[in-house]
């Protein structure tokens, strides 16, 4: 059996050197996992639809940079014919699930909305703007996160609609519908 004999100066600058380079790896660890943002990376899948008057398009991006990564969804339209695209809304998802196709929807030509999480939005002028209304900031006392918060929506050409929630029980803030007089814009009880 071989067995190395240090004297105890040599033993502990080796200790020494060994806590020291752990201590800078969990650092290191700590600074990539800890203190840096997960970001918005590549685009993983696209999605288009269209009326006659605007198209409207989900851009699937992975998340970089985070521990469990989820995804992004950017929502995007556009008048028909053309390649002016403009943000609509920005969804993270903490899971990467697929395009939700069935939450675009178009009422007529001038009137359609998209929804996904606790976002929703409306365009009444054919995609040329577009009112979002955002759970977090928008439901009083909602707190975040109920991914699948909106379940359904209804709009009529009217203005009126129905929002339906996917309520978590005893949870503060939700509610199983919300109603609009004013194309989603505002939502109430």
């Amino acid at each position: 059996m071989l067995s190395l004999r240090l004297d105890p100066m040599k033993r502990a600058l080796l200790i020494a050197i060994g806590a020291f380079v752990a201590v800078v790896a969990v650092v290191v660890a700590a600074n990539w996992m800890f203190l840096s943002r997960p970001y918005m990376g590549k685009v993983i899948e696209s999605w288009e639809t269209s009326n006659q008057a605007f198209r409207v398009r989900v851009d699937q991006h992975s998340e970089e940079h985070a521990f469990v990564t989820g995804a992004y969804y950017v929502f995007r339209s556009a008048p028909s014919g053309t390649e002016d695209w403009r943000d609509i809304m920005t969804f993270r998802h903490d899971d990467p699930i697929p395009i939700p196709r069935d939450q675009i929807r178009f009422v007529n030509d001038r009137v359609g909305f998209v929804f996904m999480g606790w976002k929703f939005a409306a365009t009444t002028d054919g995609g040329g703007s577009w009112s979002v209304w955002d759970a977090e900031t928008d439901l009083p006392k909602w707190r975040c996160c109920n991914y699948k918060l909106i379940q359904d929506v209804h709009l009529e050409v009217t203005g009126k609609g129905t929002m339906t929630l996917k309520a978590i029980p005893d949870r503060s803030g939700e509610a199983p519908e919300l109603h609009t007089n004013d194309y989603g814009r505002h939502w109430s009880l």
